[in-house]
C-alpha cells in the first residue's frame, strides 16, 4: 500500500505537539540527557578535588612489627623527603605517624590503622598468615609493589612480580586494605619511601665499594607512553559513552513508545483513529518517526554535551581528563549513532505495539532495557578491536567504533562495514515492525486471535521465537557468571540438560504438541545414512575453510581461539567424558531444541531455503563465542536441510556428534585442520555437495513445510 505523505506528517505533527505537552515526556526525553553528562562532569571533578585533598590531609598511621622492625624503621627515617614526589606531589602533605597496637590484623580490619609492616630476615613465613586474617579484601604486599596500577591487577599477578627474599636480607612486607582508599593509599606512599630507602642504600653501599658512578646510570630504564593524554583519555570515554547513550534513548524513547501505542490501546484512542480514513501502515509509520525524532534529540543532546562540555571545555573536566571532541568529531559520532537510534526505535515501537496495555509494555521494557544495554559493553572487553568477529554484531561494532574514534585510530574501511551491518538489522527491524503492527490484531487491544483463543498446537508458531528468546537470555545470563574455576560439566548439564532438552519437553507440554511432529522422529531411507557419514567430515572441513576465508578479511586473535581450545578441552576431565559431554549429548539435546520444537514451530512461517538460514542463524548466535557464530550457524543451516530433506532428526543428530567429534580429535591430536592446503577445503566442499546429492535422491520432506508459492 502506497503511503500518503501529508497524511503521515500530519499524523507525525499531531503526535509530536501531544509529546511535547506531556511533561513526564519532556523530562525524561529532553531534561534529564540534557543535565546528566554536565551533572556526572562536575561531579567528577568535585568528587577528584575532594578525595586528593582528603588523602593529602590525612595522617596516616601504621605499625611495624617483625624481629628487623628496627631495620625497617631506621630505613623509614633515612628515606630522602623527595622521594614519593615522582616530580609533581607535595610529599610534605602526606604524613605518616607509628602507632602501637596489640593486634595489627585485627585493628587494620576495624579501621584502627591505614596499613602495617611486617619486617623479617628472608622470607617471612608468618607474613601471608596475618595478611589473610585481616583482608575480607585485604592484600599482602612487598614495600613499593602498591602502585595504582597493580591496585587493579589480580593478586596472583602481583604476588608473580614481587621480587624473592634473600635469606639474611631483611624483607618488609606491607599488609593494607585495597577496599579502602587511605589504606591503598597510604600503604603506596610507604612503598615509595622504602624503595626510595632502598635505593639510597644501594648507591652508598656501591660508593664504599670502589663504584665511582650513580647506580642509576647503569642499565638505565626510561618509559616512553606513545598514546597521547587525549588518545589515554579517549579510550576511558569510548568505553562508556554508547553505553550512556542507550541508556538515555531506551528509557526515554520508551516512556513514548508506551504511551503512544500501548496506552492508547488501552485508553480506545487508537480505535477512534482507525475509524477514519488514515491506513493502519501510515499510523505506524508517523509513530515510528515520532519514536525516531525523540531518540535523535536524545542523540543529537549528547553529541552535544561532549562537543560543549568536554571539546569546548565549558565545565573543567577532572584531573588527567585531556579528551579532543573537536565539531568534526563530533558531527561524526553523531552519524555513527544512526544506526543504533534507529535499531532501538524500531524494537521499541514493536515492543509496545505487541503490548496490549501500558501495564503490559513496561513489563516487556525491563527485560528489552537490559538485553539492550548488553552489546553496548563490548568496548570494555579487553583487546576487542573493530577489525575482528565484532564487525557483524549490530550495535557492538559501532560501540568499538567510537571507541576507536575517540582513541583516534579509525579503522575507516570496517567501520563502513559496521555501519551497515547495524543499518541493515535497524531497516530489517523497521520493516518487521510495520509489517507486523499493521495487522488490526496487534494495533488494537481488544482483539483476540483465533490462535490465542484456542490455544495449543495452534498458538505455538507464533510462540516459539519468545521462547528461545528467553532461554538465550538465561544461557547468556549463566555464561556471565559463572567463574574462571567453574566446572564446565555443571555448566553444560544445566545448558543442555535443563535448557535445551527441559525447555523442549515443556514446550511440547505447554502447547499439547504431537512429540513424534513436533520432534521429527521418522525413520529416513537407508541411503541418507552413508551420506551423513560422508557428509558430517566434509561438512566440518567446509566449515573451516569459510572460516579460514573470513580470518582473512576479519581476524579473530588467536590467543582468543587458543583460550577457547583449553576451556574446552581441560586437563582435569578424561578424554572419553569430553567426547561425551560435547558429542553425543550436544547431538541429542541442541538437534531436539532446534532442529526438533524450534523447525516445527517454524515451519509454516518461512519458505523452506528461508526456513533453513533462520534456524541456522539462531542456532549460531546461542554459540555467544563471537568467532564461533558464523561457522556454527553454517552447521546449523546443514543440519536444518538435512532434517527439512529427510523429515527426520535422527540423521541430523549423528551428523552434529560426528562434526563435534572430528574437532574434539583434532584438538586432542594437534591436527591444524585451519592450515590446510586450499585444494582440500574446495575438495571438501565437492563432498558435501555430493552427499546433500544423495539426501535429496533420497528425500522424505518435512510435513507441513510452507509451499514455495502461494
Amino acid at each position: 500500500m502506497r503511503l500518503d505523505r501529508a497524511t503521515v506528517a500530519t499524523l507525525f505533527a499531531s503526535e509530536l505537539r501531544t509529546v511535547l505537552r506531556d511533561r513526564r515526556t519532556v523530562i525524561m526525553s529532553i531534561v534529564l540527557p540534557l543535565l546528566i553528562m554536565p551533572l556526572m562532569l562536575y561531579t567528577g571533578r568535585w568528587n577528584e578535588q575532594r578525595r586528593q585533598h582528603k588523602l593529602e590531609e590525612t595522617v596516616y598511621t601504621y605499625v611495624v612489627v617483625g624481629a628487623e622492625a628496627d631495620a625497617a624503621r631506621a630505613a623509614i627515617a633515612a628515606a630522602p623527603p623527595m622521594a614519593a614526589a615522582k616530580g609533581k606531589d607535595k610529599p610534605a602533605a602526606f604524613r605518616f605517624k607509628e602507632v602501637t597496637v596489640g593486634d595489627p590484623a585485627a585493628a587494620l580490619t576495624a579501621s584502627g590503622i591505614h596499613f602495617y609492616l611486617e619486617a623479617e630476615k628472608g622470607a617471612p613465613a608468618a607474613a601471608t598468615a596475618p595478611a589473610a586474617e585481616a583482608k575480607g579484601g585485604a592484600e599482602a604486599g612487598r614495600a613499593g609493589a602498591a602502585d595504582k596500577e597493580s591496585e587493579q591487577e589480580s593478586e596472583q599477578e602481583s604476588d608473580e612480580r614481587l621480587e624473592k627474599p634473600i635469606a639474611g636480607v631483611t624483607s618488609v612486607t606491607i599488609v593494607f586494605r585495597a577496599d579502602r582508599d587511605s589504606s591503598g593509599e597510604g600503604a603506596r606512599r610507604m612503598g615509595e619511601r622504602l624503595e626510595s630507602a632502598r635505593r639510597e642504600l644501594r648507591i652508598a653501599t656501591l660508593h664504599r665499594l670502589g663504584l665511582s658512578v650513580q647506580s642509576d646510570d647503569i642499565a638505565a630504564v626510561a618509559e616512553s607512553n606513545a598514546a597521547s593524554a587525549a588518545q589515554v583519555t579517549g579510550l576511558q570515554l569510548g568505553r562508556y559513552v554508547t553505553l550512556f547513550l542507550l541508556m538515555f534513548v531506551l528509557s526515554g524513547g520508551a516512556v513514548v513508545a508506551t504511551d503512544t501505542l500501548a496506552g492508547e490501546k488501552e485508553r480506545g484512542t487508537l480505535e477512534t483513529l482507525l475509524t477514519t480514513a488514515v491506513s493502519r501502515r501510515e499510523v505506524i509509520v508517523a509513530k515510528h518517526l515520532l519514536i525516531l525524532s525523540v531518540a535523535l534529540m536524545i542523540t543529537v543532546i549528547q553529541v552535544a554535551n561532549l562537543l560543549v562540555y568536554i571539546g569546548f571545555r565549558l565545565i573543567p573536566a577532572p584531573a588527567n581528563f585531556a579528551a579532543v571532541i573537536p565539531p568534526g568529531r563530533a558531527l561524526l559520532l553523531l552519524v555513527l549513532f544512526l544506526p543504533v537510534i534507529a535499531l532501538a526505535s524500531s524494537v521499541l515501537l514493536l515492543v509496545s505495539g505487541n503490548a496490549k496495555t501500558y501495564k503490559e509494555a513496561q513489563l516487556y521494557f525491563f527485560p528489552v532495557f537490559l538485553l539492550g544495554m548488553l552489546p553496548a559493553l563490548a568496548p570494555m572487553l579487553p583487546g576487542i578491536r573493530l577489525r575482528s568477529a565484532i564487525v557483524l554484531v549490530p550495535i557492538s561494532n559501532l560501540a568499538v567504533a567510537v571507541k576507536e574514534v575517540l582513541v583516534g585510530v579509525p579503522d575507516w574501511p570496517m567501520i563502513a562495514v559496521a555501519w551497515a551491518v547495524t543499518a541493515g538489522a535497524a531497516f530489517w527491524v523497521g520493516w518487521l515492525a510495520e509489517r507486523t503492527l499493521s495487522t488490526e490484531r496487534l494495533i488494537t487491544a481488544s482483539d483476540v486471535s483465533a490462535e490465542e483463543a484456542r490455544g495449543g498446537p495452534a498458538l505455538f508458531p507464533r510462540r516459539v521465537l519468545r521462547w528461545f528468546a528467553a532461554i538465550w537470555a538465561i544461557l547468556f545470563a549463566v555464561a556471565l557468571n559463572m567463574g574462571e574455576d567453574a566446572d564446565i560439566r555443571a555448566q553444560l548439564a544445566f545448558n543442555l540438560g535443563v535448557l535445551f532438552l527441559g525447555g523442549s519437553l515443556l514446550m511440547i507440554r505447554r502447547y499439547r504438541l504431537d512429540r513424534v511432529q513436533a520432534l521429527a522422529l521418522r525413520a529416513p531411507r537407508p541411503a541418507v545414512w552413508l551420506a551423513v557419514l560422508v557428509g558430517a567430515p566434509a561438512g566440518a572441513l567446509t566449515a573451516t575453510g569459510i572460516f579460514v576465508l573470513a580470518n582473512l578479511v576479519i581476524p579473530v586473535p588467536r590467543q582468543m581461539i587458543e583460550a577457547f581450545g583449553q576451556a574446552l578441552l581441560p586437563d582435569s576431565i578424561p578424554f572419553w567424558q569430553v567426547l561425551a559431554l560435547f558429542s553425543i549429548a550436544p547431538g541429542i539435546c541442541e538437534e531436539i531444541a532446534f532442529r526438533g520444537v524450534l523447525l516445527h514451530g517454524l515451519r509454516s512461517r518461512f519458505h523452506p531455503a528461508v526456513l533453513a538460514l533462520v534456524a541456522g542463524a539462531i542456532f549460531g548466535v546461542f554459540h555467544v563465542t563471537l568467532f564461533r557464530i558464523v561457522p556454527t550457524a553454517f552447521l546449523g543451516v546443514l543440519l536444518a536441510a538435512v532434517v527439512l530433506l529427510t523429515g527426520s532428526i535422527f540423521p541430523a543428530m549423528l551428523w552434529h556428534a560426528l562434526n563435534n567429534v572430528l574437532g574434539l580429535l583434532a584438538g586432542h591430536y594437534g591436527w591444524a585442520l585451519h592450515d590446510l592446503d586450499a585444494g582440500l577445503y574446495l575438495a571438501a566442499t565437492a563432498v558435501l555437495a555430493l552427499a546433500f546429492w544423495i539426501i535429496y535422491r533420497n528425500r522424505t520432506p518435512y510435513p507441513g513445510l510452507r509451499p514455495w508459492r502461494r
